[in-house]
């Protein structure tokens, strides 16, 4: 019992004696992460200058920094289905200098479409913020089909005969029209791209009948007549195109697809600094210019916590998994 006694003593001690110590510590936490940002910050973009994410890191990287007064430096890095920049932002210094701006592509998609990355897309990234989505519009030719219903019909009693175009395997625009196919149990035929803007080209010329892109690209076709509005691939509908139902309405329920952004920073990032990104970035996305903006380019603001983001990403990496193996996908 006094061996017990002494044991405890000590430990009481040794307790007491690192309480400064702690204290100390998190008082360097708390007014290092009040200094934050000291330097220039650095949003690693997964796309080119000029595209969907790459605006979209803009707009809303410009707002975020205006309270910091320390500049933000953009450094687009294309190619490999986000995977470049993704490898660039996991490697950088856990000190919240360095960010990753990036799609579902480099987090949720690639690590099952390649058989090898860089990084891992849980344990390599503190997330910091779902930033936004983008749902599809279903297009087609004028002289294709003009519904949903239709369109599944068509599909059944003509296996592999419509075609979709899409951006590339594993793309978004192309696992939209997989979903599709798994969701209805029809066969389309796929036909591959290099971009957007030919992938939407050859529905607008009749070389394939259908495709799934952004609601801004689709919707300024679909305006003009070039090509027939079928559905939009949100839980809901879009605020750029209400009149155009969700594919829900149209006759497929449970079909959702889309691409979203986010804000994710080096793993051991300091909880401190990752939840003052976090609110700064939920400010921004509150504000009604920042959403009319968002919304007339197609987006769908999101926002939330980092804990809800990060349950996000492994509820979407799982669903990804799943809908690739089916596919039987690689990357090309």
């Amino acid at each position: 019992m006094h061996s017990e006694r002494k044991r405890l003593s000590v430990g009481v001690i040794r307790t007491l004696a690192a309480l400064p110590v702690l204290g100390s510590m998190c008082s360097s936490t708390l007014a290092w992460a009040q200094e934050f940002p000291s330097r220039a910050v650095r949003f690693v973009v997964a796309s080119g200058p000029g595209g969907s994410t790459d605006s979209l890191a803009r707009l809303v990287g410009e707002r975020v920094a205006q309270s910091w007064q320390q500049p933000l430096v953009y450094d687009n890095r294309p190619g490999a289905g986000g995977l470049i920049a993704g490898e660039v932002a996991a490697r950088a210094s856990p000190d919240g200098h360095t960010m990753l701006f990036s799609t579902s592509a480099a987090i949720a998609v690639s690590v099952s479409l390649y058989q090898k990355i860089p990084y891992d897309p849980v344990k390599d990234f503190a997330p910091i913020v779902r930033v936004a989505t983008q749902p599809y519009m279903l297009v087609a030719h004028p002289a294709s089909v003009s519904s949903v219903k239709e369109l599944i019909a068509s599909a059944q009693a003509k296996p592999g005969q419509i075609s979709f175009s899409h951006t590339g395997a594993g793309t978004g625009t192309h696992l939209a029209g997989e979903l599709f196919m798994r969701a209805a149990q029809v066969k389309l035929l796929s036909v591959p791209y290099k971009s957007i803007g030919q992938s939407m080209t050859s529905v607008v010329s009749g070389e394939t009948q259908l495709t799934f892109t952004s609601v801004f690209t689709a919707w300024t076709q679909a305006r003009t007549g070039r090509v027939k509005a079928l559905a939009v691939t949100g839980e809901t509908r879009s605020s750029a195109a209400p009149q155009v139902p969700t594919m829900a309405e149209a006759g497929l329920p449970n079909y959702v697809a889309g691409n979203w952004y986010g804000l994710l920073a080096p793993a051991l990032t300091p909880r401190t600094v990752v939840e003052m990104l976090n609110r700064q970035v939920n400010a921004v996305l509150a504000r009604t210019d920042v959403k009319e903006l968002l919304i007339a380019q197609g987006f769908e603001p999101v926002g939330g916590s980092a804990d809800e983001f990060a349950r996000f990403i492994r509820s979407e990496i799982k669903a990804y998994a799943s809908l690739i193996r089916s596919a039987g996908l690689k990357a090309q």
